[in-house]
């Protein structure tokens, strides 16, 4: 664990773990898993009690049996066991049915045992020990969003694991929050295994003040809020979950989960997981996102004012509403403090399909300075398939973007300011009448080693500054290879060469930089042009872009393939 994940409340990263061989290891995600158990294990072994069948105070049956439970957790010191064997125990009372406050709380279920309750579930505080474990916890009527009924409830507690239960028809599932003080969070938390559904809000959400929390192979279902929420959490491990099926605003029974309400922010779509600091906390550190499988939710991933988060081998499909995984795009609502993101790494996801109709990002990130200095992100080696006309990655600021596929989408990569983009491989994109570009650089990027194939404009310029070379580019369209963007745009000292351009036999002869004479001699380009029939030509600007009477090249391709150069006055091209 050393060197890995800082065990500390100074937030110390470790930069190591930003290379793509290290970025997440299962090896020493699983020892963090296992300290935090034994953590649990070692607190549990200090404690001595006795097993407290249910069946001695209530009988099972489906009858209002409030008084007979209450009497049942009543009886439990700390280190007892209070046990529900098989039947059905109904609780009828308004607001929490039981809360448990300073003491250790072990609760576990057999097969067959359904505790039912009115209103709220179970609300623990103040504990150093619970273990909630095969429980079915269900509410007897549909709780909606926002109407704050919990399943289960933990607050201002530690070594704590709930695995196995089945929670359903409450707003939320599972709820834990932590201390009132960053200086003393609780911690040791682990929420694994259990099955969360039909729910008005979030199946399990985490926060404030809560450090060492494991979130692992739960299936979540039929909810309307975020899968997984997560606020001012450090060192938090969200792996192999499963979210699918959520509520959506065309199901017959949308109302039940809605209220009825008509209210601005209501969700249409259960979402996927999120961290954000809406509520004004202190900002999460060290988020583990791995190997979870989301399918049909509003989103997929959503990261904001966090300061070390890996996003890496999950898979999402259907992505329904917005952006798949996010980093710093999000309404200032969701951060009203500003904190500043750090040091992410979004790597080896799997992204096929956004059902959107209109345009959405299958991954955009930003970054934003901080006080630590350290401001940067990685995408790497992610597939990303949306098969629509949405933009594969959008990345702005220090970020490195390599080694990804992108097929299928309206416009595969758009970079701005400080980018580095490099061994990407770009196939042809959503097929329109009119395909979009295939890649847009704003401002200060670097562009190298890339491969892009397709119908639209392979690389579009809209700002200045950027470098562009050694990409090997397959153009298959009906305009500009490559194009220099100068309407509204700047488009100034970019270097533009070594580049390999084959052209297809399909291509019907435009433009192979769509420059105008008041870009002449402030950009450099240097490039090779390759027709179908294996002969090279090289461009180079002075040729291309001459003085104010310019001329252009255009690029047609004859009946045997060649490629033919003739040379348009830029009145004739552009009139």
């Amino acid at each position: 664990m050393n060197n890995y994940i800082n065990f500390t409340s100074t937030y110390n990263p470790n930069l190591q773990a930003l290379s793509s061989t290290d970025g997440y290891n299962a090896v020493k995600m699983n020892e963090m898993f296992g300290q935090i158990l034994g953590n649990i294990a070692a607190v549990q072994s200090t404690l001595t009690g006795s097993l407290i069948d249910v069946r001695s105070f209530a009988p099972g049956d489906g009858s209002d049996q409030t008084a007979q439970i209450k009497a049942f957790f009543d009886s439990a010191q700390d280190g007892d066991v209070l046990l529900f064997t098989p039947g059905h125990y109904k609780v009828v009372k308004a607001g929490w049915f039981y809360t448990f406050s300073g003491r250790s709380v072990i609760i576990k279920a057999l097969p067959g045992a359904i505790l039912e309750v009115s209103d709220q579930g179970i609300r623990i505080e103040g504990s150093n020990h619970v273990e909630i474990s095969g429980v079915t916890l269900v509410r007897t009527t549909q709780a909606a969003w926002s109407k704050n009924k919990t399943g289960l409830y933990i607050e201002n507690s530690s070594n704590v694991l709930l695995q196995n239960n089945d929670i359903s028809k409450f707003t939320d599932g599972i709820g834990v929050n932590g201390s009132s003080s960053q200086d003393n969070p609780a911690r040791n938390v682990v929420i694994r295994n259990n099955k969360l559904h039909h729910l008005g809000e979030e199946p399990i959400a985490v926060r404030s003040h809560l450090v060492f929390v494991v979130i692992r192979e739960n299936d979540c279902y039929r909810y309307l809020g975020d899968g997984i929420l997560v606020k001012g959490t450090w060192h938090v491990s969200i792996t192999d979950n499963f979210l699918h099926t959520p509520v959506l605003s065309s199901d017959p029974d949308y109302a039940a989960f809605s209220g009825g309400q008509q209210v601005s922010n209501m969700p249409s779509v259960g979402g996927g997981i999120t961290c954000n600091n809406e509520g004004g906390e202190t900002g999460a550190k060290n988020l583990y996102i791995h190997g979870n499988s989301l399918n049909g939710t509003a989103f997929g991933v959503g990261l904001i004012g966090f300061e070390g988060a890996f996003v890496t081998s999950n898979v999402f499909k259907d992505i329904k509403i917005t952006s798949v995984i996010s980093v710093s795009f999000f309404p200032s609502r969701y951060n009203p403090n500003g904190l500043s993101n750090h040091l992410f790494v979004i790597q080896g996801n799997l992204i096929d399909t956004i059902l959107r109709p209109s345009a959405t990002a299958a991954i955009e990130a930003k970054t934003s300075a901080g006080a630590e200095g350290m401001d940067i992100g990685i995408i790497s080696d992610n597939i990303i398939v949306p098969r629509g006309k949405h933009w594969g990655i959008v990345a702005v600021g220090h970020i490195i973007v390599k080694g990804n596929y992108i097929a299928q989408a309206g416009i595969a990569m758009d970079i701005a300011n400080g980018v580095i983009a490099s061994s990407n491989i770009i196939e042809p994109g959503y097929e329109t009448t009119n395909p979009d570009r295939m890649v847009s650089l704003h401002n200060d990027c670097t562009f190298s080693h890339n491969s892009v194939a397709g119908k639209g404009t392979c690389i579009q310029l809209r700002g200045s500054n950027n470098i562009i070379t050694g990409n090997r580019l397959t153009y298959e369209g009906t305009w500009w290879a490559v194009h220099l963007d100068i309407v509204n745009n700047t488009v100034e000292g970019n270097i533009i060469r070594d580049n390999m351009l084959m052209v297809a036999a399909s291509a019907t002869g435009r433009y192979l930089f769509g420059a105008s004479p008041f870009t002449n001699g402030k950009n450099v380009v240097v490039d090779l042009v390759k027709d179908n029939n294996g002969t090279l030509y090289q461009l180079v600007n002075e040729i291309v872009m001459l003085g104010p009477n310019s001329t252009r090249w255009r690029i047609t391709i004859d009946a045997k393939g060649d490629l033919k150069r003739r040379s348009y006055s830029f009145s004739s091209v552009f009139r």
